[in-house]
């Protein structure tokens, strides 16, 4: 009987046990977040939105053909606007089908496997470092000067990338590989939001003052008034119930959505970068906390949306473009900004002394001016996806870098990893020998074809 009741208490306990813990995996299992059930953690690219597996996933955790889309859904306006050097139609030609028995290049999982940390690499690539060298085997044979090169040095910056080369490509390197370190006249190309909104619509042609403000409330604090006046959104008509009004009632905040009402481009941007893309997948915004880079640690539960950066009512872009960058990140580029000969062009503009297209900022680099076509009118854009040409970091070249600097200053720089730390305040001991090999190879051509040309 004692012993009976000595395993009463016990019983009890491992049943309260087991249905609790039923109970956390099925709620686990049935709600929105299911990274307790991860196999591994998630790339650097995709750890934010692991919470909801569907999001990549659908129905189908096996089927390569559901991940593809998957991926394509995100990534492949990216791989179009860079003429992907890899697409998957050049594998669908008959004559490549051998390559495909030895790695599958139809399908995106075949070198960026999720969840393995292990074997991970730079960009999320899961592929050993030499595999251009399993389709590649012969290169040495056509082209002497890789004779005595590594295996894994193919994507060395102004070699190869799998993907994105549109700065890479031999007749890139031999047409722009002679331009001085630093252009003539450096051009940052300027925005033209207010442009677009004036043509597009009367309303924003005309400035409010704050006697003109229609906001429901009846106290408020006066300087918000006051901010507001001197923003953009007064100067061109834009007024407080143009962002506080919601199903026609008032409303005392103005999240993501409103602000996407009339910036629908850069919004769709910001969703797709690293400060939004938990609106996409997941409908939840991403905190400080969420990244895996360095950041003030005061800031972990601050929030990201428009205002995080811009304000709530001063919308101060300048404010956004640097200030705003360094109140979180806490990494060596970011904190060496301010040494640079980057910011001093900056404050050059601020001062007088040099033209505003002039000023770098750390938006002017990594939330690149991008011109598109909006209700058929052209416009120039701020593109608030920084993975646009983030890594490989090549891709700033020609959206960047060379509206001031020329291209092979450019990429020996980007090659340069203690210099990038330094946010380029130096020069950078990169040699980059690609240029020399474009152009001896641009001179064969020309002879051979001075040649043919004189026996013809």
């Amino acid at each position: 009987m004692k012993k009976y009741l000595y395993k009463k208490p016990l019983l009890l306990l491992w049943i309260v046990l087991a249905v609790f813990t039923t109970g956390f995996y099925y709620e686990r299992l049935t709600g929105n977040d299911r990274t307790t059930f991860l196999p591994g953690a998630a790339t650097d690219g995709h750890h934010q939105i692991i919470s909801d597996c569907k999001f990549c996933h659908g129905d189908g955790f096996e089927d390569e053909k559901v991940l593809q889309k998957s991926c394509v859904s995100c990534h492949g306006p990216e791989l179009k606007e860079a003429k992907d050097s890899h697409p998957m139609k050049k594998f669908r030609d008959p004559r490549n089908a051998d390559r495909l028995e030895i790695i599958n290049a139809m399908y995106c999982v075949t070198c960026h496997v999720e969840h393995k940390p292990e074997r991970t690499g730079n960009m999320g690539v899961t592929m050993p470092e030499d595999f251009c060298i399993l389709c590649h085997k012969d290169v040495a044979k056509k082209r002497k000067s890789h004779a005595d090169m590594k295996f894994n040095s193919c994507d060395d910056a102004g070699c190869h990338n799998y993907h994105d080369n549109r700065a890479l490509y031999e007749e890139y390197l031999v047409k722009h590989g002679n331009l001085p370190a630093q252009l003539p006249k450096q051009i940052v190309v300027e925005k033209t939001l207010n442009q677009y909104f004036t043509e597009l619509d009367e309303k924003y042609r005309n400035s409010l003052t704050i006697d003109q403000q229609d906001s429901k409330l009846d106290q408020l604090n006066p300087k918000v008034f006051d901010q507001w006046q001197k923003s953009r959104h007064a100067a061109t008509g834009v007024n407080c119930s143009s962002c506080h009004s919601k199903n026609n009632k008032w409303s005392n905040y103005a999240d993501v959505k409103t602000c996407e009402n009339c910036h629908e481009l850069e919004v769709l941007g910001f969703k797709s970068g690293k400060h939004g893309m938990m609106l996409s997948a997941t409908n939840a915004t991403v905190t400080v906390a969420n990244s895996r880079l360095n950041y003030k640690s005061k800031k972990n539960k601050d929030h990201l949306s428009c205002t995080s950066c811009h304000g709530d009512h001063k919308f101060n872009v300048d404010y956004a473009a640097i200030d705003a960058c360094l109140n979180c990140h806490e990494d060596k580029h970011s904190k060496n900004f301010k040494k640079t000969k980057h910011y001093a062009t900056w404050l050059n503009t601020k001062n007088g002394t040099l033209e505003s297209t002039a000023g770098v900022t750390c938006a002017t680099c990594h939330l690149p001016r991008k011109t598109v076509s909006q209700n058929g009118i052209e416009r120039t854009l701020v593109q608030h996806n920084q993975n646009e040409n983030l890594e490989p970091n090549e891709k700033m070249v020609r959206s960047v870098c060379m509206n001031c600097h020329g291209l092979r200053f450019s990429l020996e720089s980007l090659a340069d990893n203690e210099l990038v730390k330094s946010n380029f305040n130096g020069v950078s001991k990169i040699n980059n020998k690609g240029f020399e090999m474009a152009l001896e190879r641009e001179l064969k051509k020309r002879a051979k074809k001075t040649e043919e040309n004189n026996e013809g």
